[in-house]
């Protein structure tokens, strides 16, 4: 295979090319083994996250300068940035503040004329770049040129120093790449270890594979050409050509496995959940105001589905109030009516019980059973107080149970046995073999090496940790101490954590658990045991015991060490395998010989010989006629409480789960991958750009409520400078007078040493004199549950005016005279909270206002906040946030699975994702399996992203 810039990069005139050219790298051999690479190198690039050649050869760079013919310097100023070159005549550093420095370089060009003038450079305080520049040397420029008084000045601009050497032609007279870089690794260094790797690496090379289908490619583009012309292209014509063809197979690669995965959901066994619709009818008929036509049209989608025997994945968007709780609502009618259970899975505890009173307020009258299941609560009947809340760890620790991760129960057979008969038994209880083909085409791992390591300095949310404790000396611990330890283990298991595995040896005991949250802090976000703490717990009173049953007093545990952060279902399965075949694999218990002190959740099942383990790890039970007895609930609605053991459900047949990408992937998945498959229905009210649904969405159906009920009041929004508060002060007591109530909304609950930021608790008081005689109260996170209850349910009957609040109000609350929002530092927030926030007023049939206040210093985010001047819709407000800050921003990565792209980009790129998605889609579409001689390679690609999780459901 030729490429048509390799005679670019062999530029036989570089020493570099003719050391190298008997040498040859594969793309997946790691930098350490490179041995031209120095070692503080590659230190630097594994910062960058590179350590394969693939690694470094896919780290594309980010833009490319013309360094063949440069223009001439300008005489104007400009908004878009040039590249300039030009020889360094002049430098020069003032001081001014103090110790304030300014270093300056002036340029000339290297063939002036009469109009020609210099360029000066300037940087501030960067005391290193007046070391790096000196005068005569020649200096490539980038940046924005800006007018400053009678000169043209570049402030900070990224500059190279041009060297003549044998490496100039990689450096100059070409057009030049300019990558993502980090500290200690210039681009002149980085460039030239690229331009070695790819003489070095051969064009045929097998990691650098084509795998686009004939649809998206061009005849005269590989991707080994692709990579090396996105490096070092020969013209911009082949650089656009080789960027189109690396982001068409980065797309294609997210949608073949998207596609994969929504063709896995469409196989999976399930169930028609979907009554005759007479329930439905009887719910519609009492409510005081008609379904909107958009509300109409999606239950309708929705009753289709649900009437399918394939699972239904729905993706729910709407804008804030737009109805979708009562879509929800119609859905779970629907499936009850058919004899069936549904979940109603909320973020926070607060939104989970206003969702409880609601339900119960339109269907007790139908005589639909609902329940509450929460961490703090677990009630189905009965006065039910909004916003209580227990934030002690003795209350915390009454959430129990948990399903265990999928695959975890499934390979205890195989951990348990000897080598000999280890292979079959892999291959038998492989847990996605028939339903996933990502792992159907895997590869069955030999063992994963893992690294010994301190315990993480931060937790993570929802994170599995595999830990190992040693004893100290490596002491051995008698058959009774190892008992201590096991139970010990076992005590916080469905209270602190959740334990998958557990195996004491004599000398160490090693541990798979996932943290539970303890508690809630002030904003409603949920606060996690940490692992820390966990073990110091469990260590004290191990060696207590042993101490005591040994009768001595001595050190019995060294400090524990991480051995990683388990990632993905196969990190679980490998560390899970590790856990259990210690004893036999150490030769401390013989092969077939049972050891005593291995433990699993399996264990612990048998010893309940009458709780009812959950549909997904229970075949017997999943294929038992189940019906519902008449004590039991039909609607269960709950917090993450609903993930775990203690929620039994009997026959589940719907979950919908509410604001869904303030859930996790794993926690989602507990409960939507049982079997039979429950349908599943998720919502969202912060509206997804078109492109992004395409992504993370992709192997959903989406639909849309675009239509807002007519009750709705119109909604006026303002930006205003806090200069003009005392005008803001006097139309918030002309509200006040007509009779309506007002929210003033602060970013933070107390003030802060670091931030200019006003809070809630320092404002209130004068928020009481602003507003005397009308009253006023305070309301945040750190308030007291009985008290936070008492004050909403004062506000809800008016005998609060104005509630004086931080982002506790985001969600959750719905009282229609409450029609002026003021927020203070309102560009302390995002566009998406805003929105959300705007939301909670225009509830009533009266005309509302909210009032954006920012401070004097924040007048450049007046752009920002004009979008929701202009609008409220959801929808352009999202795009908005799109524009400002990114799709991983967005939605968060952690929560979305988004990759980050090496090259593509979500936006500008659009149709490239679209042409992506239509490729793939009619690739499953005809051949489903990819059993096609030329469908067989895209295989690869589904087992090489099965670590990477492109969906909020899956």
């Amino acid at each position: 295979m030729k490429s048509p810039n390799r005679s670019q990069i062999t530029d036989p005139g570089s020493q570099t090319t003719s050391e190298s050219s008997h040498t040859s790298l594969a793309v997946s051999q790691s930098l350490e083994e490179v041995s031209w690479i120095p070692r503080p190198k590659i230190l630097a690039l594994r910062r960058l996250g590179i350590e394969t050649v693939e690694d470094l050869l896919t780290h594309f760079p980010r833009r490319h300068e013309d360094r063949a013919e440069f223009p001439q310097f300008p005489h104007q100023e400009s908004d878009v940035p040039i590249c300039l070159c030009g020889e360094v005549t002049k430098t020069s550093l003032r001081r001014f503040g103090g110790w304030k420095k300014i270093f300056e370089a002036t340029l000339e060009e290297s063939n002036p004329n009469a109009l020609s003038e210099p360029l000066v450079c300037r940087w501030f305080n960067l005391h290193y770049v007046q070391k790096m520049i000196a005068t005569g040397q020649r200096l490539v420029v980038f940046g924005k040129p800006r007018l400053r008084g009678k000169r043209i000045c570049m402030d900070h601009p990224e500059f190279e120093v041009i060297e003549n050497d044998e490496e100039i032609s990689i450096h100059f007279r070409r057009i030049t790449p300019i990558y993502p870089a980090t500290e200690g690794l210039s681009q002149r260094v980085f460039r030239s270890i690229v331009y070695r790797l790819l003489n070095e690496v051969p064009t045929a090379s097998g990691g650098l594979e084509t795998l686009l289908p004939r649809a998206l490619t061009n005849s005269d583009m590989t991707t080994a050409a692709a990579i090396r012309a996105i490096h070092f292209p020969n013209d911009w014509q082949q650089r656009q050509a080789a960027r189109e063809h690396l982001v068409l197979s980065e797309f294609f690669a997210m949608q073949i496995l998207i596609a994969s995965r929504r063709t896995n959901a469409s196989i999976r066994v399930g169930e028609a959940h979907c009554g005759p619709g007479t329930l439905f009818d009887e719910f519609v008929k009492s409510l005081p105001f008609e379904l909107t036509a958009a509300q109409g049209k999606v239950i309708g989608e929705i009753r289709r589905d649900l009437a399918a025997v394939h699972p239904m994945n729905r993706l729910l968007q709407g804008d804030v109030g737009s109805g979708k709780t009562l879509v929800a609502i119609a859905a779970m009618l629907l499936v009850v009516e058919a004899g069936y259970q549904a979940a109603f899975m909320a973020p926070t505890q607060i939104l989970a019980e206003q969702h409880y009173d609601v339900l119960r307020r339109w269907l007790d009258p139908l005589d639909v059973r609902v329940a509450l299941r929460t961490a703090a609560r677990q009630e189905e009947s009965g006065p039910l107080p909004l916003f209580a809340r227990e934030r002690n760890s003795g209350n915390a620790a009454t959430v129990l149970g948990s399903a265990p991760v999928s695959g975890a129960g499934a390979v205890v057979a195989t951990a348990r046995t000897s080598d000999g008969q280890r292979s079959h038994e892999k291959s038998s209880s492989s847990r996605d073999a028939t339903t996933n083909t990502r792992d159907a085409y895997a590869p069955q791992s030999e063992g994963a090496r893992y690294t010994k390591r301190h315990l993480p300095h931060f937790d993570r949310p929802w994170a599995v940790y595999a830990i190992t404790i040693r004893t100290r000396r490596r002491n051995k611990l008698s058959g009774a101490a190892r008992t201590i330890v096991l139970d010990a283990f076992r005590h916080f298991h469905d209270k602190r954590y959740e334990l998958y595995a557990a195996c004491v040896m004599p000398d160490n005991a090693h541990v798979l658990l996932q943290p539970w949250p303890r508690e809630y802090d002030a904003n409603d976000n949920a606060v996690f045991w940490s692992v820390a703490e966990l073990m110091q717990s469990i260590k004290s009173f191990t060696a207590h015991q042993i101490n005591k049953l040994q009768k001595t007093s001595v050190p019995v545990w060294e400090k524990e060490s991480f051995d990683r952060l388990i990632r993905s279902d196969r990190d679980l399965q490998e560390k899970f395998h590790s856990i259990l075949r210690n004893p036999w694999d150490s030769g401390v218990a013989k092969q077939n010989e049972d050891y005593q002190w291995v433990w699993t959740q399996d264990d612990e099942t048998r010893n309940k010989s009458s709780f009812r383990r959950d549909a997904e790890t229970n075949t017997r039970d999943a294929c038992a006629p189940q019906t519902l007895t008449r004590d039991e609930p039909q609607i269960i609605v709950g917090t993450h409480a609903l993930l775990y053991e203690s929620v039994s459900f009997s026959n589940l047949g719907l979950v919908v789960i509410d604001e869904q990408h303030k859930f996790g992937v794993a926690q989602r998945a507990r409960l939507t991958t049982r079997d039979p498959a429950p349908d599943v229905l998720v919502m969202t009210a912060t509206p997804i750009p078109r492109t992004l649904t395409m992504t993370i969405y992709g192997d959903l159906d989406v639909s849309t409520i675009d239509e807002m009920p007519r009750n709705r009041g119109k909604i006026v929004t303002a930006v205003r400078d806090d200069s003009k508060l005392a005008e803001v002060l006097t139309f918030l007591r002309t509200q006040l007078e007509a009779g309506r109530q007002v929210y003033v909304i602060y970013p933070l609950i107390d003030e802060s040493e670091k931030l200019d930021v006003k809070a809630a608790a320092a404002e209130y008081t004068l928020w009481r004199e602003r507003l005397r005689p009308f009253r006023c109260e305070l309301l945040h996170g750190r308030i007291a549950p009985v008290e936070k209850q008492q004050i909403m349910e004062r506000f809800r009957r008016g005998e609060i005016n104005a509630l004086i609040s931080t982002t506790v109000l985001e969600v959750g609350v719905d009282i229609p005279n409450a029609s002026v929002m003021l927020v203070e530092n309102a560009e302390r927030f995002g566009l998406a909270q805003l929105h959300q926030l705007r939301g909670r007023i225009g509830r009533g049939e009266h005309k509302s206002y909210c009032i954006l206040l920012t401070s004097a210093q924040a007048k450049q985010v007046s752009a920002k906040l004009a979008v929701l001047e202009r609008t409220r819709d959801g929808f352009e407000v999202a795009e908005a946030d799109w524009e400002l800050r990114g799709p991983g921003d967005l939605l968060g990565t952690a929560q979305s699975g988004l990759p980050t792209l090496k090259i593509g980009n979500l936006k500008t790129d659009a149709d490239l994702m679209r042409r992506a998605r239509a490729a793939a889609i009619s690739i499953f579409k005809a051949d489903p399996c990819l059993e096609r001689p030329e469908n067989q390679r895209f295989r690869r690609l589904i087992v090489e992203q099965q670590g990477r999780t492109f969906s909020n459901v899956s």
